[in-house]
C-alpha cells in the first residue's frame, strides 16, 4: 500500500487526472463495502467522509457538520479498517478543522503514517449556515484554517482536493496553490425529501460556470470538479458538464444512499408482491378446486378425482401406462397429465398417432425401418424419444404385428426395425391411449400380450354420463374456451334444459359437448331453456337415452352420487340450495 501511495504522491494530483480518463469519477463514501463497488464500477478515487459513514448507518448528509462525533477519530476509524484495505484506488481523508486542540502539523504526519493518499477539507464551513460560519470565522477556525490544512497537505506530498462553495472561495484556494477544487453547494437530504429545493438545475449549472471561470483566471490549469448537489441520475450530469466544462464528478448521495434505497424499496417492493401474488395463486388454486378443476381436468365427480390420483401414482415409475375409455372421453389430457406428473416432466415428449391402413405405415414408422434399395434407414420414434416419453394414440388402431413388436419393446427395452435383424435400444417410455366402444372391452382391441402388459398399469376414463357431477363445471369451462374470457359468464341454463343435458346419452363424451356449449355461446341468449337445447343435441347424435330422466329421479341421482349431501348436490346440479330444498319438499323425494 506505501509503494502505491508514494506513487501517487509522486505523480501529482494534476498527473494522476491528466493520467486518467477525460472525465474523473470520485466516491465520496462512508464503508468498505462501497469502496469496493466503486473500484469494480469503474471510479478513479474515494473520499473516507464521515457524511458518507452517517448515510450508511441510515442518517443523512447533513449530520456532518454536528457535533455528533469526533470526526477525525470517526473518520479514521472506518477509513483505515474497512475502507484502505478494501481498494487499490486512491483514498482521500476527509479532515475537519472545526476543534482548535487539532494540530495540524502531527495531525497530517498521522494521516501519511495511516496509509492515505490525499486529503480534503470535509465537512467545511461552506457547509454551516452564514451566521454560525461567521463565529467560526472570527474564533480562527474558518476557511482560512481549511486552507492552511490542505496547503500543509500539499507540501507534504499528499494529494489535495478543495471543497469550494462561492468564486472567492475558490480564488483564495487556487491562490494558496490547491490544484483541485470541488464545487459543492449543498448537503442533500434525506431520499424522502428529495433534492435540495433550494437550487434547480439550471442555477446549478451557473453558479458552477461561475466558479469555474473564477478558478481558472487564476490558474488555468486548476482541476475544477463538481460535488454532489441535487445531481442524482447521469444524465442530469451529462447536461451539467457540457455547460460548466467541468472535468469531473465526486458523487456521494448520489452513489451510495439513493440507489441503495431505490434498490432496497424496488426489491423488497417486488419481494411483497411475490408474496402478494403467491397468496392470490394460492387463492385461485383453492377456488379451482372447490370448483372441480384440477391439473387442468375437471374433477368435481368422485371418478374423476380417482383417475386423477390414479395418473398421479402411475406417474411416478418409469413403467408404461394405458388411458382408455371412449371416444372424446379426454384419453389425450389424462396421457399428457401422466407425463408431466413424472420425472421426465422437463422433456418434451414424442407425440404418435396410429392411423387406419397399411401396417408398414405405423409399424415403419414407430420401430423404423432398415436400409433397402429404394429407401434409406428410416429412423424410430422410440430411437428418437430415447430419454423422454412418447405418446401413443390410438393404440387399438396399431396392427396386431405391431401390437406383438410393442409388446416386445415393453418386456426386453430392445425392438427389431423392419427388414431388420439387429436389436435396437431405447428407454422410451410408453404412454398410450385406446379407443374401446361403450359396450366394448379392451380385450377387443389389444393383443393378449399387450394387454397382460397394462394390467395394473391402466386408467379407464369414464362416459360422460357416468360423470355428470362434472356437468355444470364442464360447460363452464367449456364456455369459458369459446368466448376467450376467463371472466365469461357461465352460460344461463334452466333447469329443464339441464334436465336434457343430463339426460343425454352424449356418445361423443366431452368432445360432443364441448361442440354443444359452442352452438349455445353463439346463439348469445341469456337463457337456454330445453327447446333451444334439445334440437342441438338431436343433429349432434342420432343415439339417444330412451329412459330420459324425469325431474325427480335427476335428483334422487344427484343426491345418490353425494351420498345424501344436499349442498354438494345443489352444486353438482347446478341449483342453489334452497331451489333444491323446495323440489325436495315439492317433490317428496326424502319422505
Amino acid at each position: 500500500m506505501h509503494n502505491r501511495v508514494e506513487q501517487v504522491k509522486n505523480a501529482g494530483i494534476r498527473q494522476f487526472f491528466r493520467n486518467s480518463r477525460s472525465f474523473v469519477l470520485g466516491a465520496g463514501i462512508g464503508s468498505g463495502m462501497t469502496a469496493r463497488a466503486a473500484e469494480r464500477a469503474g471510479a478513479d478515487f474515494v473520499l473516507a467522509l464521515n457524511a458518507g459513514r452517517f448515510r450508511a448507518m441510515g442518517g443523512s448528509s447533513p449530520a456532518s457538520i454536528l457535533p455528533i462525533r469526533d470526526s477525525n477519530e470517526f473518520v479514521a476509524g472506518f477509513g483505515r479498517t474497512e475502507i484502505l484495505p478494501s481498494t487499490k484506488l486512491p483514498v482521500f481523508f476527509g479532515a475537519c478543522t472545526f476543534d482548535p486542540r487539532l494540530d495540524l502539523d502531527r495531525f497530517l504526519d498521522r494521516i501519511i503514517r495511516w496509509g492515505f493518499t490525499g486529503v480534503t477539507n470535509f465537512p467545511s464551513v461552506i457547509h454551516i449556515d452564514d451566521f454560525r460560519r461567521s463565529l467560526l470565522e472570527k474564533s480562527g477556525l474558518g476557511y482560512e484554517r481549511e486552507i492552511e490544512l490542505l496547503t500543509k497537505a500539499r507540501q507534504r506530498g499528499l494529494m489535495t482536493i478543495a471543497y469550494t462553495r462561492s468564486q472567492a472561495e475558490a480564488r483564495r484556494m487556487v491562490e494558496a496553490g490547491i490544484e483541485a477544487i470541488c464545487i459543492n453547494f449543498n448537503l442533500n437530504r434525506s431520499v424522502e425529501s428529495g433534492s435540495d429545493p433550494s437550487i434547480s438545475q439550471s442555477e446549478l449549472a451557473a453558479r458552477t460556470s461561475a466558479v469555474t471561470r473564477v478558478a481558472h483566471s487564476t490558474d488555468k490549469n486548476v482541476i475544477c470538479l463538481l460535488g454532489g448537489g441535487p445531481i442524482t441520475k447521469p444524465d442530469e450530469l451529462l447536461d451539467i458538464c457540457r455547460e460548466t466544462g467541468v472535468q469531473g464528478f465526486i458523487g456521494g448521495s448520489s452513489l451510495d444512499r439513493v440507489p441503495l434505497e431505490m434498490s432496497v424499496l424496488e426489491v423488497t417492493s417486488g419481494f411483497k408482491t411475490i408474496h402478494l401474488l403467491r397468496e392470490k395463486v394460492d387463492l385461485l388454486e383453492r377456488q379451482l378446486q372447490l370448483s372441480g378443476f384440477r391439473h387442468g381436468v375437471i374433477a368435481q365427480s368422485s371418478v374423476m378425482k380417482r383417475v386423477l390420483e390414479t395418473a398421479k401414482r402411475l406417474a411416478a415409475n418409469p413403467n408404461p401406462v394405458l388411458v382408455w375409455g371412449e371416444t372424446g372421453s379426454g384419453k389425450r389430457r389424462i396421457a399428457n397429465l401422466v407425463h408431466s406428473f413424472s420425472d421426465r416432466k422437463h422433456t418434451k415428449a414424442a407425440l404418435f398417432q396410429c392411423r387406419a391402413g397399411p401396417a408398414a405405415g405405423n409399424i415403419g414408422a414407430l420401430f423404423g425401418a432398415e436400409r433397402d434399395e429404394t429407401r434409406k434407414r428410416q429412423l424410430s420414434i422410440l430411437e428418437a424419444a430415447n430419454g423422454t416419453a412418447v405418446l401413443l394414440l390410438h393404440l387399438d388402431q396399431l396392427p396386431r404385428d405391431g401390437q406383438e413388436r410393442l409388446a416386445d419393446y415393453l418386456e426386453t427395452g430392445g425392438f427389431a426395425p423392419l427388414n431388420g435383424v439387429s436389436v435396437v435400444r431405447s428407454n422410451a417410455r410408453i404412454i398410450a391411449t385406446a379407443t374401446i366402444a361403450r359396450s366394448a372391452s379392451l380385450q377387443t382391441v389389444l393383443c393378449p400380450r399387450l394387454l397382460a402388459l397394462f394390467t395394473g398399469l391402466d386408467i379407464a376414463l369414464p362416459a360422460l354420463p357416468d360423470r355428470l357431477e362434472d356437468l355444470p363445471q364442464l360447460v363452464q369451462h367449456f364456455t369459458v374456451e369459446a368466448k376467450g374470457d376467463s371472466n365469461a359468464p357461465t352460460l344461463g341454463i334452466e333447469n329443464s334444459a339441464f334436465l336434457a343435458l343430463a339426460g343425454h346419452d352424449w356418445p361423443g363424451n366431452l368432445r360432443e359437448l364441448r361442440q354443444i356449449v359452442n352452438q349455445l355461446v353463439t346463439l348469445q341468449l341469456s337463457h337456454i331453456t330445453a327447446d333451444v337445447l334439445r334440437p342441438l343435441l338431436t343433429a349432434s347424435s342420432a343415439v339417444k337415452r330412451t329412459n330420459v330422466f324425469s325431474e325427480r329421479e335427476w335428483i334422487i341421482e344427484g343426491l345418490k352420487r353425494n351420498k345424501l349431501h344436499r349442498g354438494k348436490t345443489a352444486q353438482s346440479l347446478g341449483l342453489s340450495r334452497k331451489t333444491l330444498y323446495n323440489k325436495i319438499k315439492k317433490l317428496r323425494i326424502l319422505e
